[in-house]
């Protein structure tokens, strides 16, 4: 089913038993596999690839040349960049940001009010906080304003890591396996445990090209960053 109100580009395919909703904006060369819904208002960038079953709310931007895994789910106003995968069974809680060139693996819970810079890497079994609180059913004490985590350019986060409200996760850093991160991580830092501790840096061999991150700080600057999450945070004010 397609609304009469969306705006399609040329060659785009829509599968059977798909469901796209209306002022929906989709690009040249898109795939929509069969069984997706797209909610309302919700733009995807040219040759973009939305496989089976995926559920994408209302408000959401995905961005050129990205993939959106079988049976992910994109809560509202979820934000991602080009040329990013979000991985099957992975689960976006809206009111976030992803950049560029990022791979989310499967089996991923990404909170609200979370960033991921470009050219992150995070592997299946991945959970992100955002209530140091946990302040279901108790909203009378003390109003709830989601903190997600914030993981900078060019990190790559392991298997079955948890990061808990509000950390930073510097920039490259490695965190390791299992590890559960409670507070901020420095720079090129490799991080691991229980809670986890930077151990050692991250070898200059490993580094990510700096024309990489020029490029990324002159379209995406610490101030947009703030003034996004300000944006699509004001609800819980």
């Amino acid at each position: 089913m397609i609304s009469e109100n969306d705006s399609f580009g040329e060659r785009v395919k829509v599968g059977q038993n798909s469901i796209v909703k209306e002022n929906v904006t989709i690009g040249d060369d898109v795939i929509i596999f069969p069984n997706v819904y797209i909610g309302e208002n919700t733009k995807i960038g040219n040759e973009s690839i939305i496989q089976y079953g995926a559920f994408i709310e209302h408000d959401c931007k995905i961005g050129k040349k990205c993939r959106i895994g079988t049976n992910a789910v994109l809560r509202r106003e979820t934000n991602i960049g080009d040329y990013s995968i979000f991985g099957s069974l992975s689960a976006s809680e809206g009111k976030n940001w992803i950049g560029n060139h990022v791979l989310i693996h499967s089996q991923c819970h990404l909170t609200t009010g979370i960033i991921i810079e470009d050219w992150v890497f995070i592997a299946p079994l991945f959970v992100g906080a955002n209530d140091p609180e946990m302040l279901h059913g108790r909203r009378r004490v003390k109003k709830f304003v989601p903190q997600g985590p914030h993981i900078k350019f060019g990190s790559g986060i392991a298997v079955n890591v948890t990061l808990l409200p509000g950390v930073v996760i510097g920039r490259e850093c490695i965190i390791g396996a299992a590890s559960l991160v409670t507070k901020d991580v420095p720079d090129f830092s490799i991080a691991y445990g229980a809670p986890a501790r930077a151990a050692k840096n991250v070898d200059e061999k490993w580094r990510l090209p700096e024309e990489l991150y020029q490029e990324f700080r002159r379209r995406v600057s610490e101030e947009d960053l703030v003034k996004f999450l300000d944006r699509v945070l004001s609800d819980y004010e």
